[in-house]
This record gives C-alpha cells, structure tokens and sequence, in this order.
C-alpha cells in the first residue's frame, strides 16, 4: 500500500492487488495493518506483520510514536520447524515452573517471584542464562513444565496449548516444553488522539498500528484486545468529510524485469531480522545498536538504485498499472515489505540509540537503570527525532528537544 496525502490531508491510498496497482480515493483511510514482529527473527507475529501501515504513515509524513519500546513474550515455543506459538503465562500462574537443562528453576537467580515476574524480566532472565549456558546459540532454549500442575486442570484450562504441543511431538504431561522468548508486541506506532486521529488529517490508525500511549512503555496482557474495542468504537463517530475532490485513476500498462534485483532484495529480507534479534532484541547496547545502525543504512542506501525499487518510489496516486509480468505482484509485494522493514529496523534502532536508560520493553545494558529524565515520549517524524510529553494531544504538538535523525 502507498498513501497519497495533498495539502496536508488525505487524498486515498493505491493498493497492489490481483495483478495491478490500484488508486482507490477517499477522504478517510484507516491504517489496521497490525505490528511489525517480522522485523525480528524470533517472533509470535504471523508472517504478514511488517508494519506496513507504520512504514506508509511515515513516508507520508506523519508521526510515528515510542518505536523503541516492543514487549518480548518469555515463553514462546521453539521447535525445529514449527512457528513461534505462545505459550500463555496464565501457565505459569497456574504453576508451572521454568526450568533449564538441568532441573534448575533460574528465574529465582534474576528476580525473587522468579517465573512470575513481569514478562520483560522474565524474558531477560532467559536470555542472559542462555547465554551464560547455551553452546549453541541456534534454537537455543529452557524448558516450560507443567507437570506440577493436576493434569485435569491442565486439559481444562489448556487444551489448544495440549494439541499445539502434540502436533510437534510433545506430550505436556511427560515432558517440559522447550521455550525462548520471541518478539510479541509493538508499544509503539503512529501516534494518535482519543479518536484514532493520527497528525494527517483524515488518516487514522488503530490496534496495534497505533500508538494511543495506553499501553504505556510495557503493555499489560490482554490489554490491546481492550483497546482495539474502545477505539473501535470511538472511530465508529468519526465525520467523513463528503466534498474531496481527487483525481480519478489513469490506467498503465507496465512490463517488468527485476529478476536479478529480487535475489540481493530477498537476501536483505533474510538478513535484517537476525541484525534486529541481535542488536535491538531483549538486551540492548550503544555499541551494538551504532553496528547495525550502519549495516541497514548501507542496505537501504543500495536498494535505492534499484529499478523496482524507483518504481514504488515514483507511483503517483492517480494511477492505476496493469503488470504484465505473472511473477511482478508477488516481486512488488516482497520488495515494498522489505523496504518496509528496513526502514521501521532503521527508525527503531534510532530510537533505541536515542533512549539512554531502561523503561519497560526498552532495556540498555549499559544504561540499566530508568532515568526521570527520559519521562518523555520519543516522537518521530520524517528525518527528525523529537522528545515530546505524555499526553500530547494532538499528536506531536507538544514537542521538546530536536534532532536531525541522519545527524543522530
């Protein structure tokens, strides 16, 4: 999707579809593309969920809020060819125990409620002893035992997590499940009002594409479900304006030869989430987070002077093209998700370099305490990184300090 804005206000929105790119115009265009887990390679996030809302809603010039602060769920599980599923913590409240190789229940090691301390503690405790005691980094993981739980209780309170574990192979009243915390959900997003109103008149963004600051830097569970019927319901109210004017669409037809582009374009799609994992995953650091700052720099640099690349990049709205090409939408649709991610990588590594302290999903190693100073949202908007207070309504007006985000 791209995002056609004039005069400060949205015009419409052209969509890649059935063979063709194609301008819808509107007044109103709701962003409720989910978040944008894909970024990292360990991820709860289905595979759709490259933040592309997030990433149209920037290029369009609106402002993107608090990307720094992503929750990581401690309990996900990892399993040689399965996906990322989550394993509740109501498990854990029920009364299983987190345990490594050995029987060990470490979590103690880390906090004194152990596997019941908040998911970010519990998510570090499992990567620094992980690292401390994995040979392997690849798949490493603890282990999730239920089996201090009545087993009736566990088939009455579990049964989807029961039947997930068999289908790979686990039976949950024999053994623990292996686990290691994943990439659960994003904090941050377009900024927005009480009434889904992003800083673009006429676009608005809800659920896990927004940033409405409910959640604050660490989302308590199950709460995003609450927000998206509050919202929802608040975006039900909201005035279309009837009188735009937007050009109607002109029809092209185009052929396409991107084959020798799309291998560098898949590898970077490879690459980037494992960058992310590593340097802006559950533990941060200065130094790490500049490494990867400048790897994804180049990679987005050099992906600029790609035709199809300058073919996303020249779309006017009122166009609709017919691609000739049978492979074209699918070429079009990994590019612009990698373009996509790569620039959110980019804006969430900023952040994170920005933010020198810790504050719930955010963690620097070398700044671990949080600090009053940083009692503040971090506001992004176009290439400038801004401070700007709790509450700021509408979002972005109440601004602090500045910087440019290609000099930070």
């Amino acid at each position: 999707m791209w995002l056609a804005t004039q005069k400060a206000r949205v015009q419409g929105i052209s969509l890649l579809h059935e063979g063709k790119i194609q301008w819808l115009k509107s007044s109103v265009v709701v962003l409720a593309t989910g978040g944008g887990g894909q970024i990292f390679a360990q991820t709860t996030n289905p595979e759709v969920s490259t933040g592309d809302g997030i990433a149209i809603a920037w290029r369009a010039g609106a402002v993107l809020r608090d990307l720094e602060f992503f929750q990581f769920h401690p309990t996900a599980l990892i399993k040689p060819g399965a996906p990322r599923f989550l394993i509740s913590e109501a498990v854990r409240g029920e009364g299983a125990h987190l345990i490594d190789n050995k029987g060990n229940r470490f979590a103690f090691e880390y906090h004194p409620a152990g596997e019941l301390a908040p998911r970010d503690v519990v998510s570090r405790a499992i990567f620094h002893h992980l690292h401390k005691t994995a040979t392997k980094p690849t798949n490493a993981h603890v282990y999730l035992d239920l089996r201090a739980i009545d087993s009736d209780r566990v088939r009455d309170r579990f049964p989807n997590i029961i039947n997930v574990c068999q289908k790979w192979g686990i039976d949950v009243f024999q053994e623990p499940i292996p686990v290691a915390p994943a990439a659960h959900y994003w904090m941050g997003g377009v900024a927005c009002d009480l009434m889904s109103q992003t800083s673009i008149p006429g676009l608005y963004a809800i659920g896990e594409t927004a940033s409405t600051g409910v959640h604050g830097a660490n989302r308590l569970a199950s709460n995003s479900l609450l927000e998206c019927l509050v919202f929802a319901s608040q975006l039900s109210q909201i005035e279309i304006e009837p009188n735009l004017v937007a050009p109607d669409a002109d029809i092209f037809q185009v052929s396409s030869n991107w084959n020798m582009e799309m291998e560098q374009i898949e590898a970077i799609r490879q690459m980037l989430p494992s960058l992310m994992w590593e340097s802006a995953g559950i533990s941060r650091k200065g130094e790490s987070l500049s490494q990867a700052l400048y790897q994804v720099a180049r990679w987005r640099d050099s992906l600029a002077s790609f035709e199809i690349v300058k073919f996303l990049a020249n779309l006017l709205p009122n166009q609709t093209i017919k691609l000739n090409s049978t492979n074209a939408e699918e070429q079009l649709r990994i590019t612009a998700e990698t373009l996509n991610i790569l620039d959110l990588g980019y804006l969430i590594l900023k952040s994170a370099a920005w933010r020198t302290e810790s504050r719930g999903g955010h963690y620097r190693s070398d700044y671990p305490k949080t600090s009053n100073d940083w009692k503040l949202h971090t506001l992004v908007q176009g290439d400038r990184l801004l401070t700007g207070f709790p509450n700021a309504s509408p979002p972005g007006q109440e601004r602090g300090s500045s910087v440019n985000i290609e000099k930070f």
